[in-house]
C-alpha cells in the first residue's frame, strides 16, 4: 500500500520553499507554517496499512492548506518567525509489520514477575510496564529506507510505503516535521526544534530524503 504525496502536497511544500512562511509553529501533532491570512499545516493523521495484524496503522504527516487565519493555542509553540527556507525534502520510508509472537507459559510469567520486582525495588507505579506484563505476545513496526536490503526483503503484501512528512533546512539548520518510526506526534525534547546536518546521520540511513 502506498500513501505518498498527491501533487497538491508537493505544490504547498515548493510554495513553502519559494515563499517563507511569517512564522512556523508546534503544535505537538502538527508543524504550522503561518502566512497570516491562511496556513499550511502538516499533521499527523493514521491511515490503513497492509500488516497481518488488522489493528495495525501508518502514521503520516499530511499536508494541507487552510484558506484562514491560524489561531495560536494554550499550548502551541512558536519555533521561528522570519526565517529564509533554503531546502525541504519529502521524508520516505518502507513501514512493515513482524508477525505476532506469541510468548510461551513461561516467559509471560517471567514478564509478569519481572514487573513485580521492578515496581517492589522502585516502589513507583508504572502503568505501561504492567499493561506489557500482562500481554501474550507481541509484533513488531520497522521502518526502512527504501533502497535498504531490509526493505528490499520486506513481504510485498505487507509492504507500505509512506511520506512521512518534510525535512526542512533553515538557515544551515534542520528542521524535522515528519514521523519518525511510525509514532504518532513529532517528538520533541527540550524545545529543541533545530539539529546540525551530523546529528542526522541515522535519519540519512533510515529515511529517503527527496528533495523537492
Amino acid at each position: 500500500m502506498e500513501h505518498i504525496y498527491s501533487d497538491t502536497e508537493v505544490e504547498f511544500a515548493q510554495y513553502i520553499k519559494e515563499n517563507p512562511p511569517q512564522k512556523i509553529w508546534y503544535e505537538y501533532i502538527d508543524y504550522v507554517f503561518d502566512y497570516g491570512s491562511f496556513y499550511f499545516k502538516i499533521e499527523c493523521t493514521l491511515e490503513d496499512v497492509d500488516s497481518p495484524h488488522i489493528y495495525s496503522e501508518a502514521v503520516i504527516g499530511k499536508l494541507t492548506k487552510y484558506k484562514e487565519a491560524f489561531v495560536a493555542e494554550e499550548h502551541t509553540k512558536l519555533v521561528c518567525q522570519d526565517k529564509k527556507i533554503e531546502k525541504i525534502f519529502i521524508s520516505r520510508a518502507v513501514l512493515h509489520f513482524s508477525i505476532y509472537d506469541e510468548f510461551s507459559k513461561t516467559k509471560q510469567f517471567l514478564n509478569k514477575a519481572r514487573q513485580k520486582l521492578k515496581t517492589f525495588l522502585t516502589r513507583k507505579k508504572d502503568p505501561l510496564g504492567d499493561m506489557f506484563a500482562k500481554s501474550a505476545g507481541m509484533y513488531n513496526t520497522f521502518v526502512n529506507h527504501p533502497q535498504s536490503t531490509e526493505a528490499k526483503n520486506t513481504d510485498p503484501k505487507y509492504s507500505n510505503l509512506i511520506d512521512c512528512g518534510l525535512l526542512i533546512r533553515v538557515e544551515g539548520k534542520f528542521l524535522k516535521a515528519f514521523v519518525e518510526e511510525n509514532g504518532y506526534g513529532f517528538q520533541i525534547w527540550d524545545d529543541k526544534y533545530f539539529f546540525d546536518k551530523i546529528e542526522l546521520k541515522e535519519i540519512y540511513q533510515q529515511y529517503e530524503l527527496i528533495e523537492i
